[in-house]
């Protein structure tokens, strides 16, 4: 049986799009977990519409590695690059956009 902690650190690759919904203090929310591959991006640009906040999430382990799909090509530097393309986005002047650092602790 694993325990919470096991549940918490499970990693599955997001493939597609996954729509998640919870409610916090009568609040209701709707979070979508998207793919960052290149060929996942397509897929996932009509989930935007209407949306007050996006929270993009960038690996800091992935400083030194390469995409999969492109071996020449930075992993942090192609995510800060989309981070970049959605900030300057017209579809997202009046969008709270969260830049999140995470994976730290692989590389300390």
């Amino acid at each position: 049986m694993p325990t919470e902690q096991d549940i918490l650190r499970t990693r599955v690759k997001t493939t597609g799009i996954v729509e998640v919904h919870f409610s916090f203090k009568n609040l209701n929310f709707k979070l979508f977990d998207v793919g960052g591959q290149r060929s996942e991006r397509k897929k996932w640009i009509h989930c935007f519409e209407d949306v007050t906040a996006i929270i993009f999430c960038v690996a800091m382990s992935e400083y030194d590695q390469v995409l999969h799909e492109d071996e020449t090509t930075n992993r942090m530097q192609e995510s800060l690059k989309l981070f970049d393309s959605i900030c300057n986005n017209k579809w997202f002047t009046d969008t709270s956009i969260i830049l999140f650092l995470n994976k730290k602790d692989l590389i300390d």
